[in-house]
């Protein structure tokens, strides 16, 4: 194998130019991609360094906003049960003072059922020691000899008690 100097010296001659070319024609827009490549890959990792630092703060907010929620849930928790106790403590009282009410009506009509029904038994207790006075007197007793005798045997057995 043999060595041609001319065609070496043309060879580098080629190149030389081949590269003046590409320098020329290429060197500049090749440049200018790569800048702009690198430009939009440094805004790139901005964006995505802000939007991470904007996603930890909507993350921290919300944490707080979950914590505010769960502050606000246990205080509406504890105001309704003590709404509740308040209510079942008030509703307690109502029934007992009914209750009481319903007692002390209770009562009174009982003494006054008792107390007609003593006077009842007295009317005929009376009527029926009136009678019998009657028979063992053998004598018959008008009306207002027989309401007369009803009242002061009333007016005594009153007494008696």
């Amino acid at each position: 194998m043999e060595i041609h100097i001319p065609d070496i010296v043309w060879a580098i001659i080629n190149f030389l130019i081949l590269v003046a070319i590409l320098n020329k024609f290429l060197h500049k827009p090749v440049t200018k991609m790569l800048n702009e490549r690198r430009n939009e890959v440094i805004n790139n990792l901005d964006k995505a360094e802000k939007a991470k630092i904007d996603s930890e703060k909507m993350k921290d907010e919300y944490a707080s906003q979950l914590q505010n929620a769960k502050s606000e849930a246990q205080e509406i928790i504890a105001k309704a049960s003590k709404m509740g106790e308040e209510t079942k403590n008030e509703i307690v009282t109502q029934a007992r003072v009914e209750a009481e009410k319903v007692s002390a009506k209770a009562q009174d009509e009982i003494r006054l059922e008792k107390t007609k029904a003593l006077a009842e038994l007295r009317d005929e207790v009376a009527t029926l020691a009136v009678l019998a006075a009657e028979k063992i007197i053998s004598k018959s007793i008008d009306s207002k000899d027989h309401e007369k005798m009803v009242q002061d045997f009333v007016k005594e057995v009153g007494e008696a008690q």
